[in-house]
């Protein structure tokens, strides 16, 4: 597969428990390492406008390589340009081709 960006996933680290079984601190969040991936623009648009500016509404579909992949935010970079952070709404396994289709 050509890969012509990144992904990143957020990941969710554990809490540790103290003696009594308690949870000692919060859980937090991180972003995983970057993931070659091959990115594709399913919509892309600008239209929209609020009353101090625009913003830019966009889908895409991406395909990495991983046989399994679940995770609700992703980050996602394509030829150096930062798409930003995007909420996954559906992923499919292409068992085929060993791929997994992510769809945000």
């Amino acid at each position: 597969m050509r890969a012509n960006g990144t992904l990143k996933y957020l990941t969710l680290t554990e809490s540790d428990l103290n003696d009594y079984g308690e949870i000692s601190g919060s859980a937090s969040q991180e972003w995983s390492d970057a993931i070659p991936c091959s990115i594709k623009v399913n919509s892309d648009t600008r239209k929209g406008t609020y009353e101090d500016g625009e913003f830019r509404q966009a889908s895409y579909v991406i395909l990495i390589e991983l046989s399994q992949f679940n995770a609700e935010r992703i980050k996602i970079e394509r030829l150096g340009e930062d798409l930003g952070e995007h909420r996954v709404l559906s992923v499919e396994p292409l068992i085929s081709v060993g791929r997994v289709q992510i769809l945000v």
